[in-house]
């Protein structure tokens, strides 16, 4: 029951802070080092980030099914799309070849991760005086998946949101609200799910010692968890309070790198 509970508080944690702007990578690693946390499983965060990928698919069916029909037919808006998703992906992939092994050491470096989660932080506060700005219509073009695709690669340091900082620049841009989440949403798709691959090659699917039926729970919790999650944060971002999550941010971040310079 233990190892359930845990499992489903993960679920909760994976679901929350993947799609807030509120850096789940930096989180994981601030929580193992000062709660001494672990996961139980190695393989239980394939189980999680399905269930993100699933939160995604299922909250953007709609207009992933409209984008697979119109792809398929050659419409050149789908295939456009799609382009503009190839292009997001470019900054993040060539930036993982180059320096993957630095990138991955900071996860080991609770420091890194406050002071990042503050810059996080400051970046989503500095928002506030894009949210109250006069709308510029415009259609989205392929530079602001480029300069999305450039903040993605950023984040993939621990303490950057992944989802702050691309609808940071997107909205930076003046992409309109709900159209800067969706595409920062759809362009994670092959992120997340390059991840899961990679995880699998690796490792295999096997749930690593733990209840097969508990990892499904806690992807399923994930997944809804995360659904909700999507549709609370495009409900901020249209309601000009995005910046708020800077707060959160700048705050755990300063409250981290106190308890760490004073010796915890």
């Amino acid at each position: 029951m233990v190892e359930f509970l845990q499992i489903i508080a993960m679920g909760v944690l994976q679901g929350v802070t993947e799609f807030l702007p509120v850096s789940s990578s930096g989180h994981l690693v601030l929580a193992k080092h000062f709660l001494g946390l672990e996961s139980p499983g190695a393989s239980l965060e394939l189980f999680l980030h399905g269930g993100t990928l699933l939160a995604i698919v299922v909250y953007y069916r709609r207009k992933l099914l409209a984008l697979l029909r119109g792809f398929f037919r050659g419409e050149r808006a789908a295939l456009l799309y799609a382009l503009w998703v190839l292009v997001s992906m470019v900054p993040a992939g060539a930036m993982y070849a180059w320096k993957g092994d630095e990138i991955e050491s900071a996860y080991g470096s609770p420091f890194v991760v406050s002071v990042l989660l503050m810059v996080t932080g400051a970046a989503l506060l500095s928002l506030y005086a894009v949210e109250r700005r006069a709308p510029r219509p415009r259609p989205f073009g392929w530079f602001d998946a480029l300069l999305m695709g450039v903040f993605q690669m950023i984040a993939m340091l621990p303490g950057v949101s992944r989802s702050g900082s691309t609808i940071f620049a997107a909205r930076l841009m003046g992409v309109k609200p709900a159209e800067a989440a969706e595409f920062s949403f759809i362009m994670s798709l092959p992120v997340i799910g390059g991840a899961v691959l990679v995880e699998v090659l690796k490792n295999g699917v096997s749930p690593g010692g733990l209840a097969a039926w508990h990892c499904l729970a806690g992807a399923a919790v994930a997944a809804v968890v995360g659904w909700l999650a999507i549709g609370g944060l495009i409900r901020l971002l249209g309601r000009g309070r995005f910046h708020l999550f800077g707060f959160y941010c700048v705050a755990a971040g300063a409250a981290s790198l106190a308890l760490l310079l004073g010796g915890f």
